[in-house]
């Protein structure tokens, strides 16, 4: 009996297994326009990403991009009647970009909460799913079964989904405004950038323009 005893409590005890780290969500804004500027090129989009930590220390990366622009053909900002939208994804609208001579202008990224990024995987399913038209002049909120690009942004958004005209500037310069009211806002942990994801993303490829939050971002007409 005392042998057993003896070699129960000399036998080594397991470390108990750590729980998987939490997954950790992240947004990067972009707006762009042509170089020199054309209204019908300018463009606001988002991407957000969820990176979950596997067993073996790699980050598995889920993507989700809100880009939202006519299905078919340039955007017409005069045009009164909608017509059907698509959400790009985020190489097609480098491609798209780099068809209009845009130069585009990136925030971020920035990390976000679990809410937002599933806000924004619901708002490019809803997007997705064909229920949704294009317009540039929209009806400001009222009817989200037609909205412009930055309304597509921001309609993932808790807080600023509620505002009428998220900005009164489009592209680049509407962009930066747009970014500090995500920081307003309490959208972002903080305004500390985790710039690894830019190479996972491959947006060290692209010709993006880094931007801080607050800068002032001028047009070029010519």
């Amino acid at each position: 009996m005392f042998l057993s005893l003896a070699l129960a409590l000399s036998a080594p005890v397991s470390d108990p297994v750590p729980p998987p780290a939490a997954p950790r969500y992240y947004m990067i804004l972009f707006g762009g326009q042509s170089v020199p500027f054309v209204p019908r090129t300018a463009h606001t989009f988002a991407t957000y990403v969820k990176a979950t930590p596997g067993a073996n220390g790699a980050l598995d990366l889920e993507q989700v991009t809100i880009s939202w622009l006519p299905a078919a053909g340039p955007v017409k900002p005069l045009r009164l009647r909608s017509l059907p939208g698509k959400n790009y994804t985020l190489e097609e609208t480098f491609d798209i970009a780099a068809h209009n001579n845009a130069r585009v202008s990136m925030w971020g990224p920035f990390e976000i909460d679990a809410g937002r990024y599933c806000a924004a995987a619901a708002q490019a399913a809803t997007l997705e799913s064909g229920t949704v038209r294009f317009r540039t002049l929209d009806s400001l909120g009222r009817n989200r079964s037609v909205m412009h690009c930055v309304h597509a942004v921001t309609f993932a958004d808790p807080k600023l989904q509620a505002l009428r005209q998220p900005v009164l500037k489009v592209g680049e310069p509407g962009t930066a405004k747009l970014a500090i009211k995500y920081a307003e806002s309490g959208a972002f942990a903080s305004t500390e950038t985790h710039d690894w994801l830019i190479g996972a993303l491959g947006l060290d490829k692209q010709p993006v323009v880094r931007r801080e939050l607050g800068e002032q971002v001028p047009r070029q007409w010519k």
